[in-house]
């Protein structure tokens, strides 16, 4: 894909884009490849395929935005793959959203391309064709034709209502935008109460969004952070496990259980309580993906490289990932992983929803750190500004959290997949940010507490972003 319209350098589309309300194919190749896919292209559109493409935009500041959209709501995503397409961000990040909005994939092999091991283990569950393949059109054309007579996205009668469907995220947002909108306008609400939300490890299902640093927990109610006030496990019939148990995937590594429960976070700029029902419990790693793991999975590390680091580079934590990298790895894993047998039936890796992460974190606590609000012992729990010398360090070096889970706080911030509540962009359709917890090396102490929260573009790459998965109950 380029930033800048085709017309703007000389290049003639070979049809305009599809606009109109049925289902349709996003087309993602690089910029180098274009010749040979829009003649293949035109083929598709010529025996009735609806094309969207990135004929027409205009300038970067939408591309990200519009591309963004034209993904989410297609009904087939079809990927032209070249070394050249190997190497486009452009591309990358195209097919990593694809991925982490779980979309149908089309390859299409402009000529034989070593794929990375990370993206060659994402594909290899769809359907690929070869432009050198004589039937590669009338297949291409089979898989195009059978996504067109499902509407991408299901109309109100067709949407499934049971509990694990309920957008649970949004409904938080919407209540939150509701009590901000009422201190701005100085009302006053007639009665405060605390209402409860039954929300189970995978019911967070809104788009994650953006959220700008705000003010830390300790502060008032104007604070942006949710504030948590009570946490606690509570018994689940179905589960044989306590806090404390582990299960090792020779590949993934060592996770721990994380138990059924509630947790009660305080709405920002109110007085209202929401419960949060955490109803199934889940798996979470231990440690942070270290470099190893990530290469291992992806066949790439793509992580910030510091001469002045000595000791096992292996065992720290991958970083300079972004949300799309941290979801295309949980997508690899989960592959690589079930391919091994070493799969639980029915799970899958993937990042937590930060109220997954933030109740793991807390383990039971409603206090500044899962230790207590003594900051000085978070010198015993933590690498940040503090004692970290401005450099990341191996993970598993300083305490654990009481369930046994590792660097929590500090070292890299941890990406996470569904977020609370969107209060950086009042379009619940956006899908540039995401969220990240747990502070990091060169953060404050008081950014690296319990609540603390940062926010970043979905693309972002930094030297402080890394990422741990868990493991839970795939959606039916």
């Amino acid at each position: 894909m380029t930033t800048l319209s085709h017309k703007a350098q000389g290049i003639s589309p070979p049809f305009e884009a599809y606009s109109g309300e049925g289902p349709y194919s996003f087309i993602s190749y690089a910029h180098a490849d274009k010749v040979l896919v829009f003649n293949s292209m035109r083929k598709l559109h010529e025996s009735g395929a609806n094309i969207w493409y990135d004929e027409g935009i205009k300038a970067a500041g939408e591309w990200v935005e519009e591309i963004a959209s034209a993904i989410k709501n297609s009904s087939l995503f079809i990927v032209f793959i070249s070394p050249r397409a190997v190497e486009s961000r452009y591309v990358k990040s195209e097919v990593g959203y694809a991925i982490s909005e779980n979309k149908e994939i089309l390859t299409i092999f402009v000529e034989e391309t070593t794929l990375p091991a990370g993206l060659s283990l994402c594909l290899q569950q769809f359907q690929s064709v070869s432009l050198d393949d004589s039937s590669w059109q009338e297949k291409a054309l089979k898989a195009i034709f059978q996504r067109m007579e499902t509407p991408a996205t299901p109309s109100l009668e067709e949407v499934d209502t049971e509990e694990d469907f309920i957008d649970h995220g949004k409904i938080l947002w919407d209540m939150w935008e509701h009590s901000r909108s009422a201190q701005k306008d100085r009302f006053k609400r007639s009665q405060t109460q605390s209402s409860s939300i039954e929300i189970t490890q995978l019911e967070i299902s809104s788009q994650v969004q953006g959220e700008e640093e705000g003010l830390e927990t300790g502060q008032k109610d104007s604070s942006r952070h949710p504030v948590a006030v009570k946490v606690g496990v509570v018994s689940a019939e179905e589960s044989t496990h306590t806090p404390g148990d582990e299960f090792h995937d020779p590949t993934a590594g060592t996770m721990m259980w994380i138990p059924p429960g509630e947790i009660s976070i305080k709405v920002p700029y109110s007085d209202e309580t929401k419960v949060v029902h955490v109803k199934k419990g889940y798996w979470m790693a231990k440690y942070l993906v270290t470099q190893r793991l990530f290469e291992y999975v992806m066949g790439q590390n793509p992580s910030f490289f510091d001469s002045s680091i000595r000791g096992n580079l292996a065992n720290l934590p991958v970083n300079n990932v972004s949300w799309l990298d941290a979801v295309s790895f949980c997508k690899a894993l989960t592959i690589l992983s079930k391919n091994a047998g070493d799969l639980p039936q029915k799970y899958e890796y993937r990042l937590p929803t930060e109220v997954e992460w933030e109740y793991a974190c807390r383990a039971g606590t409603v206090s500044d750190y899962y230790f207590g609000n003594d900051i000085s012992d978070l010198q015993e729990h933590a690498w940040y500004r503090g004692n970290s010398i401005k450099k990341i360090h191996p993970v598993g070096l300083k305490s654990p959290n009481p369930w046994g889970l590792y660097d929590m706080y500090g070292n890299v911030r941890e990406w996470v997949g569904n977020s609370f509540v969107n209060t950086l962009l009042n379009d619940s359709e956006q899908d540039e940010f995401r969220i990240s917890r747990g502070g990091a090396y060169m953060k404050t102490a008081a950014e690296c507490q319990s609540s603390s929260r940062s926010t970043n573009s979905l693309n972002h790459r930094f030297r402080n972003l890394g990422f741990r998965p868990v493991l839970a109950a795939a959606r039916a």
